[in-house]
């Protein structure tokens, strides 16, 4: 994924985790007992798709074409 899709992925399960906190605290904003492992879920993956937004997109050095194997000549692939 570029860094753009990551960023719209990362608003998008933000918006789904405000929606399920607000479904899960019923309007009035009290979820001191209450913790849903899919709001956890959630909320950890917008992080982590925020995160890897703030990283630059890989290039493949010049020498070492992607999904091309390397002989290092020691017999393995």
């Amino acid at each position: 994924m570029t860094p753009e899709q990551h960023r719209a992925r990362a608003k998008e399960l933000a918006d789904a985790a405000d929606d399920m906190y607000q479904l899960i605290a019923g309007g009035n904003g009290d979820t001191a007992d209450y913790a849903d492992p899919r709001l956890t879920t959630t909320i950890a993956l917008a992080q982590l798709h925020a995160t890897l937004a703030l990283r630059p997109t890989h290039t493949w050095p010049s020498h070492v074409p992607p999904n091309e194997v390397v002989d290092y000549g020691d017999g393995f692939p």
